[in-house]
């Protein structure tokens, strides 16, 4: 069989297992480097040496890249023989790699450079707010007060990058104090609403309330709480909020990125002493032995902080 014939069947077949979009693109563009790569059509040709130069191409990429890209190809490569697609075990021309696992802490955002981050963003608002007279000035305004609600809302929910930038004005209930996400594996998850976060959303409020004209109208027809510049029936790219990480970046003097903050908000739960079943539920978790084991080292240096003060000589 074709190969891209074969993939529009893998595809049809993760897309009713649920994955997310996100995961759904990264299988898509995985494929298609291999296929760009090999240069052929069929299935049945494939042998030995188109697989050993596919991989010498990758070669060169980060060993976490590597892997998956191993596996999104073993996983296809499995999927056809199993249906048929193709003649011979393909996947068994692509080794698994086997790398010792190590357990290193978690890398997080101090409370100096949080404290860093929210003065600057403040900064930004207020000089911004100083330049609303015409439609382009109100934009970057509100680009200010966007990203000072988005930094946050990571900073204390805890949840992945698209999950904020995705999120629904209905999905906010300030009554019943939740934010319903949606996460990882197209399920939901309520979580409550920290009161600082209570506290950035009426901030952001009132700064749209200043706002006029056409901004305004768009920000407040829009179904999504961040939505996308060039259509407001749709959220905002996570480019944006990877643009603003790097400027972020340079305001700590150090690279971040928005998984940055999810590190952050386990990682002071884990210090508030939080139980893991409680800090597992808030991040989406489908299980407490994950964040037993993605926080490892977070959690044995706090209980080895608790136990020692147990120890007297007296």
């Amino acid at each position: 069989m074709e190969i891209q014939k074969a993939v529009r069947y893998f595809k049809q077949t993760l897309t009713s297992e649920q994955l997310s979009e996100h995961t759904l693109r990264a299988y898509e563009q995985d494929l298609q480097q291999f296929c760009d790569c090999i240069g052929k059509d069929d299935l049945d040709d494939l042998d030995f040496e188109d697989f050993q130069n596919y991989l010498a191409q990758i070669a060169s990429l980060k060993v976490t890249s590597i892997k998956r890209k191993r596996v999104v190809l073993n996983r296809f490569l499995a999927f056809c023989y199993r249906k048929r697609l193709c003649k011979d075990r393909l996947q068994e021309y692509i080794d698994p790699i086997r790398s010792k696992k190590t357990v290193a802490p978690k890398e997080v955002l101090s409370k100096e450079e949080i404290i860093q981050i929210q003065a600057f963003l403040e900064d930004e608002k207020e000089k911004a707010s100083k330049k609303c007279d015409t439609p382009y000035y109100q934009y970057l305004y509100y680009c200010t007060i966007r990203n000072e609600l988005l930094v946050a809302f990571l900073l204390y929910t805890g949840c992945r990058a698209h999950e904020a930038v995705a999120i629904k004005k209905k999905d906010i209930d300030f009554e019943k104090n939740t934010i319903l996400l949606f996460t990882k594996g197209a399920k939901y998850n309520p979580i409550p609403i920290h009161e600082l976060l209570v506290k950035a959303f009426e901030v952001y409020e009132e700064g749209i309330a200043s706002l006029g004209g056409e901004m305004k109208i768009v920000l407040e027809q829009s179904d999504y709480l961040f939505p996308s510049k060039q259509d407001a029936s749709s959220y905002m790219a996570t480019r944006t909020l990877h643009d603003l990480m790097k400027k972020l970046s340079k305001v700590i003097n150090r690279p971040i990125h928005a998984h940055l903050f999810r590190h952050t908000f386990a990682s002071y739960c884990i210090a508030s002493n939080m139980d893991i079943s409680t800090i597992s539920s808030l991040i989406s978790h489908s299980n407490p032995s994950i964040t037993l084991s993605i926080y490892t080292h977070e959690i044995d240096a706090h209980n080895k902080q608790e136990q020692i003060k147990k120890l007297h000589f007296n």
